[in-house]
């Protein structure tokens, strides 16, 4: 459950990031080219303007005369025959080569010497053209200095926004958590409750069966029937204990080294006779003297949860496949069932506790829905995977891997 809470704290903190970062990028763009089309608009009205009839009239007869400098970066005048008459303002002639406009244009230009240039153009009546230009590099260093600048602030409110979702996505789980918990406590006291009075039910069961030959056949059947549901209430009792301390991080494993073939073929045998009953015949290929480190009893129930479901969930006449082998240093065992399958969109549910994916038939079988959920809670305290593979109408194999370092 804690990594539950984590992940949904991150899932949190990173939406609320990223609804931050969205609203400081649109900032950041929308200021950015607001203040650029602002700046850029000014400049092209001042290129504009020199071209007006009134500049214009006074560009061109200070063009014609010979030693006077225009009080312009750029400037050049094309005849009709498209020779330069005047041009003032290095690279000149090679920003309009080719330039010939049919109304009043402008256009940016960057020349190799890093500076930025806006152009103006305008055809004249007698024919040629007219060019001036001024020289904005200054203008695009503001720009860039500032679009820098809005980078460093969008990271650096970015950085603050990140810690404040983390905060606040702690703070919204907050009562979850809570909730959370009074409920764990009371799965906890309810289960500690309820095991007394189910355990002195079931030993009383035991006594009346033993002189069970004095009663009726209905009463035969009705105290079998009460001694089944006591015993597996008593089950789920337990599994939910279980659940409860692994929920609360108080479950400890007792790790030892123990013979994990002996305690599989021992599995294997004590199943015999249930699956036998059905018709169903089970089979094992377990490698010889495996050894493992780990909770001899968990591992134990852990293989009786999965033989228990490749039994409950198989058809009649049914086959059921034990393997246990050692790869690459790593246990592997495997459970394989020709049962009705799983369908592939809930093979993902399948370890949630109370799911089940035919409601009618785990009743049927007596499942309570949490048996794979204990499976693979047993196994994630070992370090390992639980991989499940099935398909409809073919069966199911779960497979467990243990990782190194617990096996010797």
């Amino acid at each position: 459950m804690k990594k539950m809470i984590n992940k949904t704290k991150r899932r949190l903190m990173w939406f609320f990031t990223m609804l931050t970062m969205l609203f400081l990028v649109l900032f950041v763009a929308v200021a950015y080219l607001s203040v650029s089309q602002s700046i850029m608009n000014e400049q092209k009205e001042k290129a504009v303007d020199m071209l007006t009839d009134e500049s214009l009239s006074r560009l061109i007869h200070e063009a014609n005369e010979p030693h006077e400098r225009l009080d312009h970066d750029l400037f050049a005048v094309v005849g009709a025959s498209g020779i330069v008459i005047k041009s003032q303002g290095d690279g000149i002639e090679g920003m309009i080569d080719g330039w010939n406009p049919e109304q009043l244009e402008t256009k940016e230009v960057d020349q190799d010497n890093n500076h930025n240039y806006l152009l103006a153009a305008k055809p004249l009546r007698e024919g040629g053209y007219v060019y001036t230009g001024i020289d904005i590099t200054e203008h695009k260093q503001v720009l860039n200095r500032l679009f820098t600048i809005l980078l460093i602030l969008m990271a650096v409110f970015l950085f603050a926004a990140t810690l404040f979702s983390y905060f606040m996505a702690g703070k919204a789980i907050r009562p979850i958590v809570h909730s959370y918990k009074r409920q764990q406590e009371f799965v906890n006291d309810a289960s500690h409750e309820l095991r007394t009075p189910l355990s002195i039910l079931s030993a009383g069961f035991e006594i009346i069966q033993e002189e069970k030959d004095r009663l009726s056949n209905f009463s035969k059947e009705t105290v079998d029937d009460l001694a089944s549901e006591v015993k597996r209430m008593s089950s789920l009792v337990n599994d939910l204990l279980l659940l409860a301390r692994a929920d609360s991080g108080k479950f400890v494993l007792e790790k030892e080294l123990f013979h994990l073939t002996h305690l599989a073929s021992r599995s294997i045998r004590s199943f015999t006779t249930i699956v036998t009953a059905k018709g169903i015949s089970i089979t094992s290929d377990l490698e010889d003297d495996v050894y493992f480190t780990g909770d001899e009893q968990r591992v134990q129930q852990l293989l009786y949860l999965l033989l228990d479901n490749a039994y409950k969930y198989n058809v009649e006449d049914g086959s059921i496949h034990v393997s246990l082998e050692v790869i690459d240093s790593e246990v592997i065992l495997s459970v394989r069932d020709e049962g009705i399958g799983i369908p592939s969109e809930y093979q993902d549910k399948i370890f949630e506790r109370f799911f089940r994916v035919d409601q009618a038939r785990s009743r049927e079988q007596g499942s309570n829905g949490i048996g794979l959920s204990i499976a693979a809670f047993i196994v994630e305290a070992h370090n390992g995977k639980l991989i499940v593979e099935s398909e409809i109408g073919k069966g199911s194999c779960f497979t467990v891997v243990l990782p190194n370092g617990s096996m010797s």
